[in-house]
């Protein structure tokens, strides 16, 4: 996950201010990011079904097969997943879904989440409006780990099941 935050670079005015803040709070989850997350919760919806092919997830996430088995390595090296060789082999959770936050698969995936713009090694002149800035970047940066480390698999895979619910009795 990467969060851009540099809020004063090209710096024109006051009008300009807003496209910048309008950015400060961009985030994005890379398609790794994205996939894993899928493959997580799809393992997490199937949680004591015993292992799950890679294939199966990947046909159900929608998600090229080759580039899921490689996510599930980083997942087992991670720690959130084990696999098991074999024709009844595949993967599971190495932990219930309860114990497996967002910020958990983010950082197996992703590697460290980190404020990238405002721990930059070259430093900036200190002005009021960068420490403003600086200021509202870090409670957003604090707030979106507390957010990745409060909310867990169980969460999603319980609003996955309650929106698929929804969804069939609509159709």
């Amino acid at each position: 996950i990467s969060v851009d935050a540099d809020p004063l670079k090209g710096y024109i005015g006051n009008l300009d201010i807003i496209s910048h803040v309008t950015h400060l709070f961009t985030m994005r989850l890379s398609t790794k990011g994205e996939y894993g997350l899928l493959a997580v919760i799809d393992l997490a919806l199937n949680y004591g079904h015993g292992p799950i092919q890679s294939l199966q997830i990947a046909e159900r996430q929608q998600i090229p097969k080759q580039y899921l088995d490689q996510l599930m390595l980083l997942l087992r090296k991670g720690g959130l997943v084990e696999s098991s060789r074999g024709r009844q082999g595949g993967y599971q959770l190495a932990r219930p879904p309860k114990e497996i936050t967002l910020f958990d698969i983010v950082t197996a995936l992703e590697g460290p989440v980190e404020n990238i713009n405002f721990l930059e090694k070259t430093p900036h002149k200190r002005t009021p409006a960068r420490e403003v800035f600086k200021d509202i970047w870090s409670d957003v940066y604090s707030n979106t780990i507390q957010i990745l480390r409060s909310k867990t698999i169980e969460e999603f895979s319980e609003r996955h099941r309650k929106l698929e619910k929804e969804i069939m009795y609509y159709i």
